[in-house]
Parts: structure tokens; C-alpha cells; sequence
């Protein structure tokens, strides 16, 4: 689809069909979404794409009242985290992307960025995950949307380490953003946009 097309098309949607999504469209969204630039290359993110009724059901708990029903009526749920051990991450991408990998490039993650990491103040780690987590964030909906289902982004839950316990998450990841997908009636608005003379300069 033509990006602005696709961009344009896309808008948030709150009420869902309730009719189940294949897990292999979930997969394969996740996939084309994690094609997403991040800092250093580090792709910070955890994606838990919930199943269990269960599990749905004390998630819900944990949602405030307002964006319940989304979360109930979604052909499907992810919940998308940030890893917060950077240099285990940083070691990890060295592991499994070694042959794919340059030497000077082996040397960052092995090296170079763990020591970065290590020396992060704990806001300037947080501000960094944020902004990666917007970045995988936005090419989610977009592959949502591209794969032809309409969803929605809720911030408006408990983001604490209660999540982790739930879906059974190591600790390292923070909660971060719930993602309900799935068919819908309803299409979305377009929301107000600021005129390109609010938004941009030429010096």
C-alpha cells in the first residue's frame, strides 16, 4: 500500500468483532513491524502476544475501566515491552547475528556498547527505551493496518511488574504499551493535524 495512503487510512479503532485473528498474522505483523530502526541498532522490544483466556481475563485487571471492552473484543492482544538489560541485549544480537555481523560491528555489541549501557543514568535509560518503543510502536499499527485489521494503543493500565507475573515475563522487560487488534465496523476518524507552518521551519 502507498505510504501515504496507508498512513492516512490508519486511525484508532476501540471497538472489535471479537472474531479470534490467526496466530500466523500476528506473527508475521510482528515480523514486518520489528523491521523498525531503533538506537545502536539495540531493537529493545519484547512482544507477548496474549492467547490464554486466562491470562487475558487478569490482564484485564490491571486495565483501567475505560479500555476494558477494547481489550475483551480483540480478535487479538500484544503486549509490548522493553528490555531494560541493554548489555545482555547488546551481547545477544553479537551472539546470534555473528556471521551476519562485521568484525567492527561484533566489537560494539560484544564491547563497546554493554560499557555504554552500563554507564546509562537510570532517565537517560528510560528516555532511551521510550523513544525505541515509539519507533517499534508506530511501525506496529502500521503493519496492523497493512495486514488489514484496525487497532489501537492503550496506555491506561497498571505498568508495573505485575504485568511481568501474569503473562510470566522475566523482569528484565518493562510493560509498556497494550496493543488490541482485530476486524472491525468501525473505521476510525481522522484526528485534527497542525498545519505544516506550526510543525516545520526552513533557516
Amino acid at each position: 500500500m502507498d505510504y501515504v495512503k496507508l498512513n492516512k487510512s490508519r486511525h484508532a479503532v476501540k471497538f472489535f468483532d471479537g472474531k479470534k485473528i490467526p496466530t500466523v498474522d500476528v506473527k508475521q505483523i510482528i515480523s514486518a513491524a520489528s523491521l523498525a530502526p531503533s538506537a545502536h541498532n539495540i531493537q529493545s522490544w519484547h512482544f507477548v502476544i496474549v492467547e490464554s483466556a486466562e491470562k487475558r481475563a487478569k490482564l484485564l485487571e490491571e486495565v483501567r475501566p475505560k479500555n476494558r471492552e477494547q481489550v475483551e473484543q480483540a480478535g487479538a492482544v500484544i503486549v509490548l515491552f522493553s528490555d531494560t538489560d541493554l548489555a545482555e541485549r547488546s551481547r545477544e544480537i553479537a551472539r546470534l547475528g555473528g556471521n551476519e555481523l562485521t568484525d567492527e560491528q561484533l566489537l560494539n555489541f560484544n564491547s563497546r556498547y554493554p560499557q555504554m549501557f552500563e554507564n546509562f543514568e537510570e532517565l537517560y535509560e528510560s528516555n532511551y527505551l521510550s523513544i525505541n518503543i515509539g519507533l517499534i510502536a508506530m511501525n506496529l499499527v502500521l503493519a496492523i493496518k497493512n495486514y488489514g485489521y484496525e487497532s489501537n494503543l492503550i496506555l491506561g493500565f497498571e505498568r508495573t511488574e505485575k504485568i511481568n507475573d501474569i503473562l510470566e515475563v522475566e523482569r528484565r522487560y518493562r510493560p509498556e504499551l497494550i496493543v488490541p487488534l482485530g476486524n472491525s465496523d468501525t473505521k476510525g476518524k481522522p484526528s485534527y493535524r497542525l498545519p505544516q507552518d506550526r510543525i516545520m521551519e526552513i533557516r
